[in-house]
């Protein structure tokens, strides 16, 4: 295992929490806002907590302490050279849901009813263009929401805490302050006592630089010089709005996936794009500046996109075409508008094509149990992790 590995890292110690030093709005408020109209009604026992906070007030009263030089290098050069401080009238909802899945899967399924797209390319966190789209970003999470932030490795999840800096800020506040939701993106059941997803997703983050990760990515980036950081870094000029679905992958297993291993990961997918597509309209209304949408706007449906990619595929060792399969299916079954799948390379396109050829011939499966047995036959194995 590598040195530098977000599995051998020491954990900083943290200050003991007390009492929050920002107002923060719990989800007894925010309930209604998150659930207009009738819609999503059925779903509302799902959502465990919710706050929502401003973003300059997080920044200011709960700084970022990044740990290794290096990202203290950039984050000087973000705070004190660029001078960036989020603006006044922002807020971030953050909220953490509790498992859930339907217990019979949506009829009339088709490969038209959601668009599944691939693209060789990283996260660039662009924008469609429609105003009545709503698009999110995975965050391949740890257990421990950005727990190794500070530290020296940058993998997906600490690339996306440099990146969206107050994202740090968060971290500090998770830790610092006794809060309805916790950092933890997974729970245990009280009945199995099995461990069991509760994504966290984060509404409206703004991504300030854009990291040039092709010298400095993974365990080198504790390696690069300061003349390397400054060609990897640019700064925006113009923030990019940005929501994230944090989960978990599981990790490190060996041999042929067991059915726990495939209901962990479908529950988990399902429950963070269901929950993307229901926090539409209050993410909407947040993107756009706390505008709010006219009542007669309210009931018009609004777009989900999510990004995502090799969740789980890297450190944590997890099959490709797995990874992909069950993404696909969480995506037709939670009806969102589209997945874009963003691959890096096209280096893997017989697991892409394997994965949605398999995932196409589940569309008229209703029992999910089924879905499961015909996954298990595939015999996927899982591979090795790759240390970062």
């Amino acid at each position: 295992m590598a040195s530098h590995s977000r599995f051998t890292d020491e954990i900083w110690c943290t200050p003991a929490p007390g009492t929050s030093k920002i107002p923060v709005r719990t989800v007894d408020e925010l309930r209604d806002q998150i659930f207009v109209g009738k819609q999503h009604e059925e779903f509302k026992p799902c959502l465990f907590t919710a706050e929502e906070m401003n973003s300059k007030e997080l920044y200011d009263k709960y700084p970022p302490s990044f740990r290794d030089k290096n990202k203290q290098f950039i984050f000087k050069y973000i705070n004190e050279i660029k001078r960036y401080s989020p603006s006044a009238d922002r807020s971030l909802l953050v909220t953490r849901w509790r498992p859930f899945m339907p217990d019979v899967l949506p009829d009339s399924l088709s490969i038209n009813s959601t668009k599944i797209t691939f693209q060789p390319n990283v996260f660039n966190y662009s924008t469609c263009g429609d105003d009545r789209t709503v698009e999110w970003y995975l965050n391949f999470a740890n257990h421990d929401l950005f727990a190794y932030y500070s530290g020296p490795l940058l993998a997906q999840d600490e690339l996306q805490v440099l990146e969206c800096i107050e994202l740090a800020a968060l971290r500090e506040y998770f830790v610092q302050t006794i809060n309805t939701v916790g950092s933890s993106t997974v729970g245990s059941d009280k009945n199995t006592r099995k461990t069991v997803p509760t994504p966290i997703l984060i509404s409206n983050t703004q991504r300030v630089i854009r990291m040039d990760t092709n010298k400095v990515y993974g365990n080198a980036f504790a390696k690069a010089s300061e003349r390397q950081l400054v060609q990897a870094c640019e700064y925006l000029d113009k923030a990019q709005t940005v929501n994230l679905i944090a989960v978990e992958a599981p990790s490190h297993g060996h041999g042929v996936y067991t059915r726990d291993q495939i209901d962990y990961i479908l529950v988990t997918c399902y429950v963070g794009f269901k929950a993307a597509q229901i926090l539409a309209h209050k993410t909407h209304d947040l993107n756009i500046l706390n505008k709010t949408i006219p009542s007669r706007e309210a009931s018009k449906k609004f777009r989900t996109i999510i990004h995502t990619g090799w969740w789980g595929c890297g450190a944590y060792g997890n099959n490709r075409q797995m990874m992909i399969l069950t993404q696909i299916l969480a995506a037709y079954w939670t009806e969102i508008d589209e997945l874009i799948f963003h691959t890096q390379s096209n280096d893997y396109q017989r697991d892409i094509d394997a994965a949605r050829t398999i995932a196409e011939s589940m569309l008229k499966e209703k029992n999910i149990d089924h879905v499961i047995d015909q996954i298990l036959k595939l015999n996927l194995q899982w591979d090795r992790s790759n240390d970062t």
